[in-house]
C-alpha cells in the first residue's frame, strides 16, 4: 500500500514505530522506524498479518481485542513481537482509529518496553 497522503504528519511526528493495519488484520503500511526495528523491508511487512508477528495473540484473540477496540476506539496492551531474524522484544501497543477514505483502519504505535527495562 502506497503512505496515504494524511498519515504523513501522524507517521512523521511519532518516535516510536507505527504500522497500520486493515479490516483482516493485515498491515497496509509500516512507517521507516517499524520496519527498522523488525527487520523487514517495507514490502515484506505489508504482507504479514497482526497475528504472524505478535507471539501473543492468534487469530481468534486478535478478532476478540478488534471488538473491544471498535466499542472503546482507543486500546492499549503488552505482548511480545518477534522480529523477521525471530529474536523477540516486549512491546505496549497503542493502537487508535485512522479513517483513510472509505475505510478504517487501526494505528498501531509499538513502543519498546525492553528500552524502559
Amino acid at each position: 500500500m502506497r503512505k496515504p497522503g494524511h498519515f504523513k504528519a501522524s507517521a512523521g511526528s511519532k518516535r516510536d514505530p507505527l504500522f497500520y493495519l486493515d479490516g483482516n488484520g493485515r498491515v497496509a503500511y509500516a512507517d521507516e522506524r517499524c520496519c527498522s526495528s523488525l527487520g523487514y523491508a517495507r514490502d515484506e511487512l505489508v504482507a504479514h498479518a497482526m497475528t504472524d508477528l505478535d507471539m501473543l495473540i492468534d487469530p481468534d484473540q486478535f478478532m476478540t481485542m478488534v471488538g473491544l477496540h471498535l466499542r472503546s476506539h482507543v486500546s492499549r496492551f503488552e505482548s511480545v513481537v518477534r522480529r523477521k531474524d525471530g529474536t523477540t522484544f516486549p512491546v505496549e501497543i497503542n493502537i487508535t482509529d485512522a479513517p483513510h477514505g472509505n475505510r478504517m483502519l487501526l494505528q498501531c504505535e509499538l513502543h519498546d518496553m525492553s528500552e524502559a527495562a
